[in-house]
């Protein structure tokens, strides 16, 4: 549907008559196709020898969407009719009306059961219900990851776009383990199954490896946008989720404490560098130096100065890694 109301295109037009003294007393305009002079749509001005950014409404109501031209020109009182200025206006068709409010939210797991069948998580009236909780019913779950699909209808009987989530769904006669081993993977590349990545044995299991700092090797060749998969096992046999941490780059050591808080200071160096952890939380350091050979891997709590005299001249190639999410890479030069 078009717009039909009032269509105002500003034109900032300079009329000028073919005498100096006689004074501007009208003008006119056309859309698309010019009638001649003193034929077209006619607009009033105050006399005056010159009418400079003219601010002028340009009713385009009826027109198709599209680029129109429009032409504007003013006479004077001696009669001469200036040059013909030109401009464009563009129509476009009536934006959307906005959604309607939010009625219900319906869910299931892993097949659909088509629109209107699923279980009912929400009922209501809201433009949004961001952040919104509900105890879905896991009859049709099974034990062990279950994909949740969500969606939503409005009051006019639109549906919106199907969301889905991974949820792990643990039977309750079954026996939870301690987690004991982690495995990762890397990305680009192929997940090689269960079991069948790398694998790395937890010195200490427990039932929740939240935050766990584990001694998985970064290998230098990690570029910027790498993704390390990771998921564990417990003593029963049960996988996790897999979950991933990025690789992020700074250029320099100042746009890394700008982003993460992390100071790792002279850059470049002589003979030892100093490194100081976010907010007192653990901080993995890995260093590699420039023929790719790792010197130094440890996790730090406090600020601490790391000796690498006698080492290579060179860019060593450091990875900090503090968020769960996110490993930072940099280049340190040692002089």
């Amino acid at each position: 549907m078009l717009r039909r109301t009032l269509w105002l295109a500003c034109i900032a037009v300079i009329g000028e008559s073919q005498s100096q003294n006689a004074d501007i007393v009208r003008g006119e305009y056309w859309i698309d196709q010019d009638l001649g002079n003193g034929g077209n749509i006619a607009f009033t001005v105050v006399n005056d020898p010159e009418v400079n950014n003219l601010q002028l409404p340009i009713n385009l109501a009826g027109y198709d969407p599209g680029i129109h031209t429009i032409g504007i020109r003013t006479l004077d009182a001696d009669g001469h009719w200036s040059l013909t200025n030109f401009s464009s206006a563009v129509v476009i068709p009536e934006p959307a009306m906005p959604p309607s409010d939010l009625v219900e939210i319906r869910y299931f797991f892993n097949e659909d059961p088509y629109f209107g069948n699923e279980p009912v998580a929400w009922t209501g009236s809201a433009i949004d219900v961001n952040g919104l909780t509900f105890n879905p019913d896991l009859t049709g779950a099974v034990p062990g990851i279950n994909t949740l699909f969500i969606r939503s209808r409005t009051s006019d009987g639109h549906w919106g776009l199907t969301n889905h989530a991974a949820i792990l769904v643990i039977d309750p006669d079954t026996t939870i383990g301690l987690i004991d081993r982690v495995e990762t993977f890397v990305l680009p590349g192929t997940d090689p199954g269960f079991g069948q990545a790398d694998q790395h044995l937890v010195s200490a299991p427990e039932n929740d490896l939240f935050g766990y700092n584990f001694d998985t090797p970064i290998p230098i060749d990690f570029l910027l946008g790498d993704t390390l998969m990771i998921r564990s096992q417990d003593s029963e046999g049960h996988w996790s989720l897999t979950n991933h941490v990025v690789i992020n780059g700074s250029t320099d050591v100042n746009e890394l404490a700008d982003e993460t808080g992390i100071s790792a200071f002279p850059n470049p160096f002589a003979e030892t560098i100093t490194v100081q952890p976010a907010e007192a939380k653990p901080l993995r350091v890995i260093l590699y130096d420039p023929q790719g050979k790792l010197v130094y891997d440890k996790m730090l709590t406090a600020t601490t100065t790391i000796d690498l005299n006698g080492m290579v001249a060179g860019g060593y190639t450091a990875f900090f890694w503090q968020d769960q999410e996110r490993i930072h890479r940099t280049t340190l030069i040692k002089q």
